[in-house]
């Protein structure tokens, strides 16, 4: 690796650790795949990582950060590796929220009637006036909501920070720009609670909260359905 940026070194070990995480597991891991290494065609884009196991597996794009990430083109990846039964596109970031577990493995998304029981739990923490409790809860249905709907849209994101999702959802037109400004403005709120800071009119927040969570939910699970 002599010849490699400081940039480049760490993608390959960053590679090269979650290649052998795999093999650990059990799968059969190509680092670097060529056009027939490949189960399918997908012109001239090439992945990190063929994963296999069994009748499917894995292709894994191995990014050392997110922040400055474009998803456009990993997207249409994402959408035709869709297609074929028993395979997944994952994108693998050093700054991912989901850094415990096998990518692919143990990340399983919640499902809508998850996110609904969360809801109605929040609303019966709203009555007795634990708004705090809440709001929190009303955030995870929230991060629930966006992970789902980014995997089912081919969006590869789902493992990412909240931030980083809401900035691609709404760049890629998933959400509208209240739909964005409101979920950045619940989030600082968010931020603010979790850190012991005051959180300002936490009854409007909830409020806003628990009407964009159940208008996503609405509008997402009418048409489609958890995979």
């Amino acid at each position: 690796m002599t010849n490699l940026s400081k940039a480049e070194k760490e993608h390959k070990i960053h590679a090269d650790e979650l290649a052998e995480q795999y093999r650990r597991e059990g799968y059969n891991v190509i680092v670097e795949p060529g056009p027939t290494d490949l189960p399918f065609e997908l012109g001239r884009y090439r992945p990190d990582l063929l994963v296999r196991k069994e009748q499917g597996g894995f292709l894994v794009e191995v990014k050392t950060r997110a922040d400055r990430l474009s998803v456009d083109q990993l997207s249409s990846v994402a959408d035709e590796v869709k297609k074929h039964p028993g395979w997944r596109f994952l994108l693998v970031t050093g700054q991912d929220v989901a850094s415990e577990g096998l990518p692919g493995k143990e990340d399983e998304a919640a499902s809508w009637d998850d996110i609904s029981n969360r809801i109605h739990h929040a609303q019966r923490l709203e009555q007795t006036g634990d708004n705090e409790a809440a709001f929190l809860i009303l955030w995870i249905a929230l991060e629930q909501l966006l992970r789902i709907h980014a995997r089912q849209a081919a969006i590869p994101v789902e493992r990412l920070s909240p931030s980083i999702m809401i900035r691609q959802l709404y760049s890629l037109g998933e959400l509208s720009f209240q739909q964005f400004d409101v979920a950045l403005e619940c989030q600082r709120t968010r931020n603010r609670l979790v850190h012991g800071f005051p959180a300002g009119d936490l009854v409007s927040s909830t409020y806003q909260l628990a009407a964009l969570v159940s208008e996503l939910l609405a509008e997402w699970s009418a048409s489609k359905t958890p995979g």
